[in-house]
């Protein structure tokens, strides 16, 4: 089962009880090509998601940092996105945040080891990130891919300046490998097929990619969770309902997506199953810790103050339609912190 299930599990779930009458304008949401958990079956124009008074346009970017900057800039209301690129707009805007627009995390919605990989040549001798040393690594900066690079030379124990970072577009990766202007690439999915089918049987996969488990955020506006509670509780909502379907009936879902494929412009893409899991938990925060500690490694914009990552939570939502997968610190609107 791939991460493009859930998409498809969703979109059958939520369009067997559709109402027509739908009133309130639509909501939008910015979702990425290959995380497809984010409500869509084809990244054209459909719009859907009429459950409960509640309409939904999605929208499909390269990045979640694109997300991101969607969001601040009020294109979009909700938002998926790793953890890397929230966390470096939440140190370099904690001085001058306006607490309506600022960015909340409502849940988070999958853990998986599959989604980035290093990818290299066939010709080259590197089989693990040690034999990196003294090469060229090429990465979009700004992305997971960045911090995801950090924790591989941590675990490898390859000392910082002994690989030289090229800072690309994800999109062209995959040429400047093939072109020997880099040795290695840090990509994620789909993009990880979709070079190894552009450039059938010249790459491979570099050893190392389960030392991440990936995750991937659901991010709303402090405004949104403040002055629409109702939304942000149906979206969760319905991702719940759709990764309850995955679980209970896998070879059906898988059935739905074969019939689909043909429509996907990824649909030759052999996506690996991640632990599709809706929750806010002590692991988020760890990883968010341990986000934040790379970043004042690497001496990142505003890295350099004092941070509370419970404060970037908007628990509400969540803990008023599944209160038992809320496990972490919240403080109530009647109470103050000491």
């Amino acid at each position: 089962m791939g991460l493009k299930t859930l998409l498809i599990s969703l979109i059958f779930l939520i369009t067997a009880c559709t109402s027509e009458n739908v009133d309130d304008l639509p909501l939008k949401l910015a979702g990425v090509n290959y995380l497809v958990i984010c409500l869509l079956l084809s990244p054209a124009k459909i719009i859907f998601l009429k459950k409960n008074h509640l309409t939904i346009n999605v929208s499909f970017t390269d990045s979640g940092k694109q997300n991101l900057d969607d969001l601040r800039a009020g294109k979009v209301d909700f938002a998926l996105m790793s953890s890397t690129p929230f966390i470096l707009d939440k140190l370099a805007n904690a001085g001058n945040e306006l607490s309506d627009n600022e960015p909340v995390i409502l849940g988070n919605l999958l853990h998986s080891t599959q989604v980035n990989q290093i990818l290299t040549t066939q010709g080259r001798d590197i089989q693990t990130v040690n034999d990196l040393k003294g090469g060229k690594v090429g990465l979009a900066k700004g992305t997971n891919s960045e911090y995801l690079w950090w924790l591989y030379s941590v675990f490898y124990q390859v000392t910082p300046g002994s690989v030289e970072i090229i800072d690309l577009p994800v999109s062209e990766l995959g040429e400047a490998l093939q072109n020997g202007e880099v040795d290695a690439i840090v990509v994620w999915q789909p993009w990880t097929n979709q070079f190894m089918q552009q450039y059938d049987g010249q790459l491979k996969q570099v050893e190392g990619s389960h030392v991440y488990s990936a995750k991937w955020l659901l991010v709303t506006t402090r405004e949104m969770v403040r002055d629409n509670p109702y939304y942000c509780q149906q979206i969760l909502k319905a991702y719940a309902q759709a990764i309850n379907l995955i679980q209970t009936d896998t070879e059906k879902e898988m059935l739905i997506y074969s019939e689909h494929a043909n429509k996907d412009q990824y649909a030759d893409t052999n996506y690996q199953p991640g632990l599709h899991q809706l929750n806010l938990n002590w692991a988020l925060i760890a990883e968010l810790h341990q986000g934040i500690q790379w970043a004042k490694l690497h001496h990142f914009p505003g890295s350099d103050q004092p941070t509370d990552v419970t404060s970037w939570f908007a628990p509400e939502p969540m803990q008023t339609i599944k209160p038992f997968l809320v496990k972490i610190p919240t403080v109530s609107s009647t109470e103050t912190l000491p």
